[in-house]
């Protein structure tokens, strides 16, 4: 198309778009540029290609979690960006020692956060 190709040519111009070399594997560049510049990325992608069994099983998928803004398109909405939440969706503990427990873990935009909140009973 192009109106796109016109864009496209705009964003590069611009150094907004960085090209990767045909046969090159483009995950590393995304990822090398979303953290050197602390920025957000925008993908739907889920991350479990191999390569990121490489990043240990506890750094990246905290960090993707606070850093991957999704995409939904819709006839009605149209394009809806889904931010991170503000929170780490994972078990945690209050400075009260109260627990909170995340009753789905489904990756899923639609699913409504629920949470079980626990507490230890004072016994004196």
């Amino acid at each position: 198309y192009p109106k796109n190709r016109a864009l496209l040519e705009k964003w590069k111009n611009a150094g907004a778009l960085y090209a990767t070399p045909p046969g090159s594997n483009d995950d590393w560049y995304w990822l090398y540029a979303a953290v050197s510049c602390k920025c957000l990325l925008v993908t739907n992608d889920e991350m479990r290609d191999h390569l990121f069994q490489l990043l240990g099983t506890s750094f990246f998928p905290r960090w993707k979690e606070k850093h991957q803004v999704r995409i939904s398109v819709s006839r009605e909405d149209g394009l809806k960006l889904h931010m991170p939440p503000p929170y780490s969706i994972i078990i945690q503990e209050s400075e009260e020692g109260r627990w909170h427990v995340p009753m789905s873990v489904e990756d899923d935009l639609q699913t409504s956060r629920q949470w079980l909140c626990a507490r230890r009973s004072k016994t004196h």
